[in-house]
């Protein structure tokens, strides 16, 4: 398999896999010049490429996206056979900032606002039913957007997420108080196949009206409680509850992320001083 067969395998589009093509070529132009392979390459010799990036006048953004796709290209041959290990992990550029979740809600916060949402306002079950899963599943509203009637797996208490551009697909547990309210709403809409909020033709319709529901709900949340923002929010706050139960790979696997990084950055909420978390990225000197 090649490097490109092997981003292909993992969804990526036309263009994000020209890209990276391009991008790997320069770091193995590098490796070739400096005589080393990119089978047996170090942590050590990725310093070494990050300061030839900065000494021939490259952004950091650049060489933090070069990072990223020289984990890509690492995990491949791991994937391939050809390396045990991926120098490239975790690293990440001194000095670029990277936004931090704020403005979080605690699950209990969260718990009563699913309560109190249809007893206080005047609300459909599918409203109740996206907010449940946004909560309890930490759903984004793309993936809410790509529910399917089949992917709830009513005997076993379970829910497929299927992945998308930027989440992978994942297998997990529905809550008791949401297994009553699916049932229901099924029941009632006599769902066999196709979206499961809506049922129209045109997939645009059809995300536009989703997407135009959820504003209209979290409007109706801000009655409840001004704290709340978005759905985002929402999300940032689950993982980071996640996080404190679980470990980082559950999480990672909980929220779909790709990469672990993605994850680790929801730690930093547990910390007295964010701003600490700077000052853990590896340098550029």
């Amino acid at each position: 398999m090649t490097f490109t067969e092997y981003l292909q395998a993992k969804k990526f589009t036309a263009v994000t896999v020209a890209a990276y093509i391009k991008y790997i070529e320069r770091f193995l132009t590098w490796l070739v010049d400096e005589e080393l392979k990119a089978e047996s390459f170090i942590y050590n010799d990725l310093l070494e490429f990050m300061r030839y990036c900065q000494n021939r006048g490259v952004t950091k953004h650049s060489v933090h996206m070069i990072l990223c796709i020289v984990r890509h290209y690492c995990n491949y041959l791991i994937h391939e056979g050809k390396r045990n290990d991926n120098p490239a992990a975790g690293v990440f550029i001194k000095g670029l900032v990277r936004k931090l979740p704020t403005n979080l809600l605690s699950m209990e916060v969260m718990e009563e606002l699913y309560k109190q949402y249809s007893v206080q306002l005047n609300v459909d079950s599918s409203k109740k039913i996206m907010l449940g899963l946004m909560i309890y599943q930490g759903l984004t509203v793309s993936e809410i957007m790509k529910l399917q009637s089949h992917h709830i797996k009513m005997k076993d208490g379970k829910i497929f997420i299927k992945g998308t551009k930027r989440t992978n697909e994942r297998l997990l547990d529905l809550k008791a108080v949401q297994i009553t309210e699916l049932q229901n709403y099924l029941n009632a809409n006599k769902f066999k196949e196709g979206a499961l909020f809506i049922e129209v033709i045109k997939k645009e319709v059809s995300e536009r009206n989703i997407n135009n529901r959820i504003q209209y709900m979290f409007n109706q949340l801000k009655q409840l409680n001004p704290k709340v923002i978005s759905a985002k929010q929402i999300r940032s706050s689950v993982i980071t509850e996640w996080l404190r139960k679980n470990n980082l790979r559950q999480v990672q696997y909980m929220a779909g992320h790709k990469y672990v990084s993605s994850t680790e950055r929801y730690q930093c909420n547990n910390l007295d001083d964010l701003q600490n978390e700077l000052q853990q990225h590896h340098p550029m000197k």
